[in-house]
């Protein structure tokens, strides 16, 4: 599958408001997230989901925000200050190798791959990183965009990461998307 790495300013139309349409975070998120927990948004771009999560998570919690666009992740900082967040959300920077400088181990609570893993050039690097970072037994909600990634290549993502040690737990019903709930079992 060929990869490619969302322009910034197509972070603009991912926070458009009417965008809760069809996909609102606070719907697809609030059975998994709870007061106090440690979450992962990789590949967050701009927050449209990063801030809903910090606001589940609350002051106790904290959201950890990758992505690969410096970009993105300054105005992600600015977004989470206004909207009274920005000591929950703490931004990622994921360098050209694909490492960060960030010590994040069997921490996380909860971790969202939302519309990003296509963009990915090592997918099965991408899902070991993530099983590293989780708690045993948590969860990973994991989906891509039916309009770019085909039902094949979502399901070979899948088997990526359950080669890294997640296991299926269920298919999701997320508008124009494949999702699928993995629990880190090893």
């Amino acid at each position: 599958m060929e990869t490619h790495v969302c322009p910034y300013w197509v972070g603009y139309f991912l926070i458009n408001p009417l965008r809760k349409y069809a996909q609102n975070p606070e719907k697809i998120l609030k059975s998994y997230i709870k007061p106090g927990m440690i979450i992962i948004d990789y590949g967050c771009a701009m927050g449209y989901f990063s801030i809903p999560m910090a606001r589940l998570a609350g002051n106790s919690g904290k959201v950890y925000c990758f992505d690969i666009q410096e970009k993105m992740l300054k105005k992600l900082e600015q977004r989470a200050k206004k909207a009274n967040v920005g000591q929950i959300v703490k931004p990622v920077l994921i360098n050209s190798d694909g490492t960060t400088n960030n010590k994040i181990k069997g921490m996380a609570d909860f971790a969202l791959l939302f519309a990003v893993a296509h963009e990915v050039p090592d997918r099965q690097k991408l899902f070991t990183d993530l099983h590293q970072m989780m708690k045993t037994d948590r969860i990973l909600l994991f989906a891509e965009p039916k309009g770019h990634v085909t039902l094949d290549e979502f399901e070979k993502s899948v088997g990526f990461a359950e080669i890294a040690g997640f296991e299926q737990i269920k298919s999701l019903n997320i508008r124009r998307s494949h999702a699928v709930l993995l629990k880190k079992v090893k």
